[in-house]
């Protein structure tokens, strides 16, 4: 983001820290704030009339909450939920969207990102459908520390395992396999990051390719 658009939205930002498992909006809900991540990690969460839910994208530090809903003066079609606890500024929908409407600059960055979310959409999908869950895993946890900038990620296998629609005792193994990789270390209700090169060999294509397209 420019300088001016920078200098024009700050005095409406707040900062918020945001808790871990917090759902900051639902599906449905017209877009009136929208969050730009900081050290926090937020996910698009669809759920199902069965109560089981997924994962479609995340937002870290690189993004803005809703987008594609705000970019379309829409309702959401997912829940945004905090899968990383952290800081992140808030900013009142209208006051982002009297600027993008004011500065061309500021536009072109809000479709950039707005495609940058489908892509990561469509990749997820293929990947959920054709990957086994371990690279998957391994992919997931460098993503999210791209974004977070932590080596310390604080969800239990359960948490892990609801957002990328896997059940806890394959989840489970999976973790286990990275361990004994060296990628991670595991202990209750936190991973640990030791190896990166070890979680790059595990990944699955689809890391090196979305950081190769975005």
């Amino acid at each position: 983001m420019s300088p001016a658009d920078q200098a024009a939205l700050r005095p409406h930002a707040r900062r918020r820290i945001l808790e871990a498992g917090d759902i900051l909006m639902r599906v449905s809900d017209p877009v009136d704030l929208v969050y730009f991540p900081v050290t926090a990690d937020i996910a698009n969460v669809i759920r199902l009339s069965d109560g089981l839910a997924g994962m479609a994208t995340t937002v870290g530090r690189d993004g803005i909450t809703g987008l594609a809903a705000f970019m379309a003066d829409e309702p959401l079609g997912w829940d945004i939920l905090v899968q990383i606890g952290g800081e992140a500024w808030s900013l009142p929908g209208d006051r982002l969207r009297h600027q993008a409407q004011a500065s061309p600059d500021l536009e072109a960055l809000l479709m950039r990102l707005t495609h940058k979310n489908q892509v990561e959409a469509a990749v997820n999908t293929v990947c959920n459908l054709r990957h086994p869950v371990m690279p998957r895993l391994a992919r997931w946890l460098l993503t999210t520390q791209d974004r977070t900038g932590a080596s310390e990620l604080r969800m239990t296998q359960e948490e892990v395992g609801a957002l990328l629609g896997v059940q806890r005792t394959t989840m489970n193994e999976a973790f286990q396999d990275l361990a004994a990789r060296d990628g991670v270390v595991i202990s209750r209700g936190r991973t640990t990051i030791r190896d990166r090169a070890a979680l790059k060999r595990c990944a699955c294509e689809c890391y090196a390719s979305m950081k190769l397209s975005l």
